[in-house]
């Protein structure tokens, strides 16, 4: 009888720095494995950082001029890397070309940035809760995608974008974030829930459609997108 195959252990401290340099940007080339189950863990480490910077600004400058600093340590936290990968997959979306193309990709940036900004500065007294769920939100949804996906390839090899992340570890991201976002505020946070969940959905079929599968820029654009969902309906709050 063959004997039952054991789960790998979580990864350790390695795996969250690992976990760490991929959603900063500074780790473009490791593989996406068991360490994204500490994903939704830092997004929530970045929030939390985002609440500080705007609670500290609160009472010395505009909404505006706040929800532009915010925005900008957010961007310099992740080195615009969400943004960048959002950039990359609208310009690739309209053509291999202008998806190589340094310009369109600088100016869809660009234009990520100045829509974060809008979006925030229209946000009054929800602010702490946008700020702490967004980039919490969206990077359970980038453990979402990743799972099971394929890798978006120009050959016509079949292969998983990820080969070690399981429904474990996609079920303990997505535990983790939902009962933080339900305990703390109820039907917002259901709403919040389901409207990324069927999002994240939505890109995946999107992506498979389009590019065969994931690649490490509709990863990081999956999140984006999901952040920017999450201070969209909150500000319509």
């Amino acid at each position: 009888m063959a004997e039952e195959r054991k789960a790998p252990p979580l990864p350790g401290l390695g795996g969250f720095r690992t976990a760490v340099g991929q959603l900063t940007g500074w780790d473009d080339e490791s593989p996406v494995g068991l360490s994204a189950v500490y994903y939704p863990v830092i997004g929530l480490a970045i929030g939390l950082v985002l609440v500080g910077v705007d609670g500290w600004m609160a009472d010395r400058v505009s909404i505006e001029l706040a929800s532009l600093m915010v925005v900008a340590v957010y961007a310099l936290m992740t080195r615009t890397r969400p943004m960048r990968g959002l950039a990359r997959t609208v310009a690739f979306s309209f053509g291999a070309g202008l998806g190589r193309s340094s310009v369109a990709v600088a100016t869809l940036t660009g234009l990520s940035f100045a829509l974060t900004v809008w979006l925030l500065s229209q946000i009054d007294g929800g602010r702490a809760v946008a700020l702490c769920f967004a980039p919490m939100l969206s990077r359970c949804a980038m453990v979402v995608i990743a799972t099971g996906s394929r890798e978006a390839r120009d050959d016509d090899k079949q292969l998983k974008f990820s080969r070690e992340l399981t429904f474990r570890e996609f079920g303990i991201a997505s535990t983790f974030t939902f009962a933080i976002v339900f305990l703390t505020t109820h039907f917002l946070g259901l709403l919040l829930v389901l409207a990324t969940g069927f999002l994240t959905i939505g890109l995946r079929l999107l992506v498979h459609y389009t590019r065969g599968g994931v690649d490490r820029d509709a990863l990081h654009a999956t999140g984006e997108l999901v952040l920017v969902a999450v201070l969209g309906i909150v500000a319509a709050f």
